[in-house]
């Protein structure tokens, strides 16, 4: 799914293969997956972006944002986005930009997907769209120790710390995913309640997020996700279901999965207080 790293390497690495190609066509196959999410009509993508040439990649924190002659074209969560240099095309398709050079961008999904596109003057009436345009990013300058406190608040204070940090887009890049070894470095435990946590706890909390979100986003990604070119990201995921039944990386001991707000968390009961 992408989150924040994901989000950081995939715009660089399309700043690299796309940027500044003109689109010849567009096609997908748009029937056959019942959790991709349009907007607009993606049997007509093509008319929209045909001879459109592709401006600008934008840095978002959930999303992969391109500006495509007037249009934006969004990804976001397991839209599973792959670079081809050169023909045969894959025949599995949400979405496929092809260029003029013979390359092309295309997509699939995971899970659930969401892809947009719109006019770029009329914008995207989305909530959680207006989140991104609107927010604060923690890697952001303005995502300091005060704002952090700022989030803090009679609600958010009777949150679990996992609840805190992945849901409502709360903190801008951040779900299940990243938020487990972001709870790791700041050994806390997914269920601990925020309203429990001393400055100390709290200092150290804001602290892993951006330390950890800043190593994942400098490493290309976690190596639990893939980039356009189908490689692993170079950030290895200490928490995760690849490595769940190893011993904790600190003290050895048994790792624990357990379910829990819509997801499945992992944490080390005897570092993670």
């Amino acid at each position: 799914m992408i989150e924040l790293p994901e989000a950081l390497s995939i715009a660089a690495d399309l700043r690299k293969t796309i940027l500044h190609k003109t689109v010849i066509q567009v096609s997908g196959n748009f029937t056959g997956h019942k959790f991709t999410f349009y907007k607009g009509d993606p049997n007509q993508y093509d008319d929209l972006l045909k001879n459109q040439r592709v401006d600008q990649i934008v840095d978002r924190h959930f999303y992969i944002e391109l500006k495509i002659g007037e249009y934006t074209l969004l990804f976001r969560d397991g839209a599973n986005l792959r670079y081809y240099q050169t023909p045969p095309y894959p025949k599995k398709s949400k979405l496929m930009l092809v260029f003029e050079d013979g390359s092309s961008l295309n997509m699939t999904t995971s899970m659930y997907a969401e892809i947009a596109l719109f006019k770029t003057t009329d914008g995207y009436d989305n909530l959680y769209y207006q989140l991104e345009l609107n927010g604060v990013g923690p890697l952001d300058e303005k995502f300091t120790w005060p704002y952090f406190k700022s989030l803090l608040n009679e609600n958010t204070l009777k949150l679990s710390t996992k609840a805190f940090l992945a849901t409502d887009q709360r903190i801008l890049g951040v779900g299940n995913g990243t938020v487990q070894d972001i709870l790791f470095h700041a050994h806390l435990l997914p269920k601990r309640k925020m309203n429990t946590l001393n400055k100390e706890e709290l200092m150290n909390l804001y602290e892993a997020l951006i330390a950890t979100l800043k190593t994942m986003a400098e490493e290309h990604g976690r190596d639990t996700q893939k980039d356009i070119f189908n490689q692993p990201g170079g950030y290895h995921v200490l928490l995760s279901k690849k490595t769940y039944k190893e011993p904790c990386p600190l003290c050895q001991q048994p790792l624990h999965k357990e379910q829990y707000l819509g997801g499945s968390i992992y944490y080390c009961s005897h570092c993670q207080k």
